[in-house]
């Protein structure tokens, strides 16, 4: 199919039940390299555990499937690539304009110059950010009602066949391939330009206060990510500092070893090694410490940031549609100052009356003239001035509707990833209490 990417919404609502008592629990892993016709590439594996029945209908049978909960010991799994990820971004964006789309990892062409693109660091970051990408999905109640997001994560052959009856092109008012964060139609670049330096002249509170909010939550991210990233430097020099501490003991051991007129020479080596254990279990917890930090905690961090940033792209784009709205507003009322001014005998230029005085052009014909065309134009700009504020307003209540639901999945992810980084710091001190309370007692 050419063009436009077909869109699904009509039979969106038909995938969940009616109560919302629905479950997605989706988990993105085992990052693998693989090869085909047109190179290399990485496969991710997405398991899902839902109880909606649709999912499961390739696999529906009544003596398995009983109930709602007979569902969820049925994991669906599939492979998807980086290109799976970004056409669903990119469809479910075609899709619903009005929604905040969550970020995908971007394209990262540095990588790909380098050929670092299939590093461990570099797959399992992408991995967990793709994870946190359809987690999102997952919790908004409109992505996770989408059909494209069902065939995504449900099947491998159809969603196949679907992928190659799309043609993805720029005249489809999607812009494919450049970076997985941008929600904004070529139709709409137009619009950005031409009122790129223009304010909106009645802004509601409750959108100054938006705003304010998700500034100062961008701030805050940011300036968490800068300290993270501190820490996970100075972690990494502590344990390099440990690896030198225990080569150091290792060679210690070596000339104790060697010295056979020192007393209790054994016990001391014994002793030496006990702790010498103590001090690579430490190291190696604060390695595993630190990875976390870099390939689970971070990416959070920057994909909050650029969720935020998806946020103040939709804000944009309420302005804009307003702004539409205000100038048609000025139009308007220009157009009814100059036709009533015509009316009163006070319309037109001096010297343009005088030229066509001059020209011998009936004055009054011509006024009479200018303003039947004027009274077109106040039709026209009437109809469209409605019209603008019609979809200004029903914008600004989607768009309100939309931050609320932000709202949600902005705790609901916070919350988890600030859980899992108190499960690993608590990970962390009670392996270091464990290991050193038995160092402890066989010392």
């Amino acid at each position: 199919m050419n063009g436009d990417i077909p869109t699904t919404n009509d039979s969106n609502t038909n995938t969940v039940p009616k109560n919302d008592n629905f479950i997605l629990d989706i988990i993105v892993s085992d990052p693998q390299r693989q090869r085909d016709e047109s190179g290399s590439f990485v496969n991710y594996q997405v398991s899902t555990k839902s109880n909606i029945p649709s999912y499961h209908e390739n696999y529906f049978d009544k003596t398995r499937f009983k109930n709602k909960q007979d569902f969820l010991n049925n994991i669906l799994v599939v492979h998807r690539r980086y290109s799976d990820f970004l056409l669903l971004h990119t469809i479910l964006v075609n899709d619903y304009p009005s929604c905040i789309a969550p970020p995908i990892p971007d394209k990262k062409v540095l990588q790909y110059i380098s050929g670092d693109r299939f590093s461990p660091s570099f797959t399992e970051k992408r991995c967990h950010s793709l994870q946190n990408f359809l987690q999102k999905l997952a919790l908004h109640p409109t992505y996770s009602r989408s059909k494209v997001l069902e065939t995504f994560l449900v099947s491998g052959s159809d969603w196949d066949i679907y992928r190659k009856s799309i043609t993805v092109t720029n005249t489809g008012g999607v812009n494919v391939g450049i970076t997985g964060n941008s929600g904004i139609k070529n139709e709409d670049v137009s619009d950005v330009l031409m009122n790129a330096f223009k304010h909106v002249r009645n802004q509601s509170e409750e959108f100054v206060e938006i705003k304010e909010k998700s500034e100062k939550l961008e701030y805050n991210i940011h300036k968490i990510d800068k300290v993270t990233h501190r820490v996970v430097k100075s972690q990494d020099s502590l344990t390099e500092d440990y690896n030198k501490l225990n080569l150091g003991l290792e060679n210690l051991k070596e000339l104790i070893s060697k010295e056979e007129h020192i007393e209790n020479s054994r016990e001391l080596l014994e002793k030496l090694k006990i702790f010498n254990n103590g001090i690579l279990k430490m190291t190696y917890s604060l390695r595993d410490l630190s990875k976390y930090y870099d390939y689970e905690y971070l990416v959070d961090l920057r994909d909050m940031e650029h969720y935020v940033d998806s946020l103040k792209q939709l804000l944009k784009l309420k302005d804009q549609k307003q702004i539409d709205y205000e100038e048609l507003n000025d139009y308007l009322t220009k157009a009814i100052n100059e036709k009533n001014n015509l009316i009163s005998g006070y319309g037109g230029n001096f010297f343009t009356n005088k030229l066509e005085e001059i020209a011998g052009i009936n004055q009054e014909a011509s006024r009479r003239e200018k303003i039947a065309k004027l009274e077109t134009k106040i039709n026209t700009l009437t109809s469209e001035v409605d019209d603008a504020k019609k979809i200004a307003d029903n914008f600004e209540q989607e768009a309100l509707l939309e931050v609320g639901v932000f709202e949600q999945i902005k705790n609901e992810t916070l919350k988890k990833s600030l859980g899992n980084l108190a499960d690993n710091q608590i990970e962390y001190y009670e392996r270091l209490y464990q290991t050193w309370s038995e160092i402890e007692n066989k010392l």
